[in-house]
């Protein structure tokens, strides 16, 4: 699993006091949930550092918590902390398996993945897919590992059946996640 239980936190000094060994003194974790854009959260800094008396900072974020480790980098631009937000506005801890079936379809046909796509395990599964081919359906099932009782459908490589209870067991996470931000 690529996110935490927890809203996006970022640890947030200046290079200037981390060198100086005083990163503590002035840095802390921020919530990013606490403000809706980028533009509120640079704001805010901005206000927190003149509190301190540090003109002109050289932010820096030290630690992080939250989102998935590709999008942090200590030294974020706001093109990168936008797709932070985005991935907080995503709301990833609440998908249902049926949210990230439907996104990851959606994901492969707009990018011509149809192999990879996953269907519901039902009749009209079947009844699209092996509509007067019961040998087909047969064959596919019999040389595939199907799980009668799985809610999730899909054809392996080799165009057998397979199934699975969670659509996630077949999704690249990450992929998803970074097509989901691109594409919000």
């Amino acid at each position: 699993m690529t996110t935490t239980a927890t809203t996006p936190k970022l640890f947030v000094t200046d290079y200037a006091s981390y060198n100086e060994g005083t990163q503590f003194k002035y840095g802390h974790w921020v919530d990013l949930a606490e403000f809706d854009t980028v533009e509120d959260f640079e704001e805010y800094l901005q206000g927190h550092f003149e509190k301190s008396g540090i003109e002109d900072p050289e932010i820096m974020y030290t630690d992080f918590e939250g989102f998935p480790v590709y999008l942090y980098g200590e030294s974020l631009n706001s093109d990168e902390l936008e797709k932070i937000f985005k991935y907080k506005d995503l709301d990833i801890e609440n998908f249902s398996n049926n949210d990230w079936l439907n996104h990851w379809n959606e994901y492969c046909q707009e990018n011509s993945y149809f192999d990879d796509e996953i269907y519901i395990f039902d009749d009209e599964f079947f009844n699209t897919y092996f509509e007067g081919r019961p040998m087909e359906a047969a064959r596919a099932a019999s040389f595939g590992q199907l799980n009668w009782s799985d809610e999730y459908i899909y054809f392996n490589g080799y165009g057998n059946l397979e199934s699975t209870d969670n659509p996630k067991d077949r999704i690249d996470e990450n992929l998803l996640i970074e097509w989901l931000i691109d594409n919000a």
